[in-house]
Formats: structure tokens, sequence, C-alpha cells
């Protein structure tokens, strides 16, 4: 991307690229904004317009400005508006997913620690019974899942929710040993779900549905979506993806940030994306309870380093990055 495009950012990012010693995370987040080739005209003017007046001088202050003004009132949705977050919107439509098979089932990772908190007495381990009695037929399991999923429902509002596909992460829940939320974790690039060295374990819902459940859900028009900086908050485990070279014919998925520890770039493996509308949970969208128990151990600068070459061979794009080789001016 051209760094004239976002006027109030452009000084700040030619004056951090050329620092040697920057946070590894702040030069991950100009890195993904220089990056990404899939913002559409009228999302760049939107964000322009969030950013205000005045230029920026700090990652604090980008991280404020985004998160807060353009985020919650183009993103963070409450329930009751009609407008659509912008990742929905027609004019993003070249991001949409239109061809993705409505039987093919995503999954997604839930923090358990919030929907925990909306129910007096609920837990992880009480929600994992119920799914279990579910299962088996058990009428009152249904009942409670029912209603800690509509007390949940009414608490969401309408960003859109990051999913992978099933198929992508069959092998990690088939072999269902005892790390299987940590390794999901780090193919799935969630790395916010860190517990620390001995800190107390994070609790995840693992959630499951169709695609055609997706789009049913949006009066028939919730197709799925390729991530960009645009739609979400601000995070270096974040990577976007290139547009394909002519005759690619690549998987139109995003890419996650594959945070599993490797020595070796050709022992790196990119996880899968995409984006989707809210869609209320039912009783049947409860798959897994698990506990992350371990630190991301991946470092943060390696993963990213191994990632672009693996980005470049997917869709043919030798060129996609070029420009991080050059001080923006």
């Amino acid at each position: 991307m051209d760094s004239n495009l976002f006027p109030n950012l452009q000084s700040y990012f030619a004056n951090r690229l050329p620092d040697t010693t920057m946070d590894g995370e702040e030069r991950a987040q100009i890195e993904n904004f220089l990056l990404d080739e899939r913002l559409a005209p009228e999302g760049q003017a939107r964000y322009n317009h969030h950013l205000g007046n005045k230029p920026i001088a700090s990652l604090n202050e980008w991280q404020r400005r985004h998160n807060t003004n353009y985020v919650k009132k183009e993103l963070q949705l409450d329930r009751g508006r009609t407008s659509r977050p912008w990742t929905f919107r027609p004019e993003n439509d070249f991001n949409r997913l239109r061809q993705i098979k409505p039987e093919l089932y995503l999954v997604r990772v839930e923090d358990a620690a919030w929907p925990c908190s909306l129910i007096p007495g609920a837990s992880p381990e009480i929600i994992q019974a119920k799914i279990d009695a579910f299962a088996k037929g058990d009428d009152a399991a249904r009942v409670y899942l029912e209603r800690f999923a509509e007390a949940w429902n009414l608490e969401r509002d309408q960003r859109p929710q990051y999913a992978t596909t099933l198929l992508e992460v069959e092998d990690i829940l088939d072999e269902d040993g005892p790390d299987w939320a940590e390794r999901l974790r780090d193919r799935l690039g969630l790395g916010d779900y860190d517990p620390g060295v001995g800190g107390e374990p994070v609790a995840i819902f693992l959630m499951r549905y169709t695609v055609g459940e997706v789009i049913a859900a949006f009066k028939g028009q919730g197709h799925p979506a390729v991530p960009t900086v645009l739609d979400g908050k601000m995070s270096q485990f974040f990577y976007p993806s290139p547009k394909p070279a002519d005759g690619c014919g690549q998987s139109p998925y995003g890419h996650t940030l594959n945070l599993s520890p490797v020595d070796a770039e050709n022992d790196y493996r990119m996880g899968v994306e995409l984006l989707h509308p809210l869609l209320d949970y039912k009783p049947e969208h409860f798959y897994r309870v698990g506990y992350i128990k371990q630190p991301v151990a991946m470092p943060l600068e390696r993963a990213r380093s191994f990632h672009l070459p693996w980005l470049r061979l997917q869709y043919d794009r030798e060129d996609f990055g070029g420009q991080l080789a050059s001080v923006v001016s």
C-alpha cells in the first residue's frame, strides 16, 4: 500500500521504520498497513476521517484513534443498528467469498470468561457437562444451553467474527490431545490468548456452525470475507493476505500467522481465517470447552519472517512485501 493514502500516518511511518531498535509489535502494526492490498477506496476514506485532522506521532495515539474512533463507529455496531459493519457493506464486496460452499463447517474460538459472567453459577466446566448431556439427547441440557446462549447473544455487538474452517483444524481436533486448545491457539495466531508463565489457564469455547447458517442470518447476504487491517482492532498477530496473481487459483481465504514453535521456514504452516457477520448462537453450536495453559512460545518476528515467503508462494506473488525493504519517504 502507498503510505500517501493515509496522510496522518505518513510521517509517523517514515520516522519509525528506519529505527532498528523499534519494538517488534510496533513494527508489525506498521507493516500490516503497508502490506494490505485489499483496502477499498471507500474504506480508506472512512479510516482517514476517523483518524482526525492531526498527524499521529506515536503507536499509543494511533491505537487509540483506530480502536476508539474507527472500530467502535464502523465495526462494533449495536445489535439494534440497521447499518452493517464496514466489512459487509457493498463497497467491500471485492473481499467477500461469494462462491464458498454453504455446507462447509466453520469453527470460532471464544473466551469463556465473559459469557460465563453473564449467568449466575455458570462456568466452563458446567458448559462442558451440558454439551456432553445435550449430545446424548438431554432436554434439560438443551434448555440450559439455550438460555445461556440467549443471554450471551443479547450482549454481543455486530463486530465481524473471525473464524476458520473445520477442515483446516480437524487434525488437531481429531487427535484430541490434552494440549489441543493451545495447538489451536497457535495455528490460528490467537496470540492474545496467552496466560503467561505460571498464569491462570484461559478457558475457551469452541463454537461450530455452517457457512449456510451465517449467510441466512444476514438476510441471505452473510457471505464471509477475507480480513484486512480495517476489519478489527490493531493486532501484531494479524498478517494481511495479498491479491493473487492472475491465474493463480489459490485459496481465497485469509491466512493466520502460525504461532506454533518451529525453527525452520520449511516447517512452518499457514493457518486459514475468514470473517463473517454476527450469528446468534444456539445449543447445537457449542462444540467444545478447552483450556490454554501454556504461553505463546513462537517469537513474533520469527513467525512473521516465515509467513511472508509462504504467502508469496501461495499467491504466486514474489513481489509482495517488497516495499518493506525500503524506508517510507
